[in-house]
């Protein structure tokens, strides 16, 4: 199995900081999506902001157009959606889909 967490070139991104009732503290981060071919679609993906300050990524917890975005991102590089959780950290860090190999 193949693998890829590649960083989408985004801008004009901003957050919204949110409390799920469930307690969950939810980072709504807009993101300027942008293509090989240069198209550019805004979505909001929903990131959980962890106590270490990890941000958690579930594709099944994503809305109906961040979804779609994260399926043809993985489309355009032969892959198929990653349907685990993803990890973002890291100083600067606003954005990545992941991908693999398997379905």
């Amino acid at each position: 199995m193949l693998l890829s967490i590649v960083p989408v070139t985004t801008t004009g991104a901003y957050d919204e900081v949110r409390q799920a009732d469930d307690g969950r503290t939810l980072v709504l981060r807009t993101i300027v999506w942008e293509t090989d071919d240069g198209e550019r679609t805004r979505v909001t993906v929903h990131w959980q902001l962890l106590d270490d300050g990890n941000m958690l990524y579930e594709y099944s917890r994503q809305p109906p157009a961040t979804q779609a975005v994260h399926r043809q991102y993985c489309a355009a590089q032969a892959m198929n959606v990653f349907l685990g959780s993803s990890w973002l950290s890291g100083e600067g860090a606003t954005h990545a889909f992941h991908c693999s190999s398997t379905p």
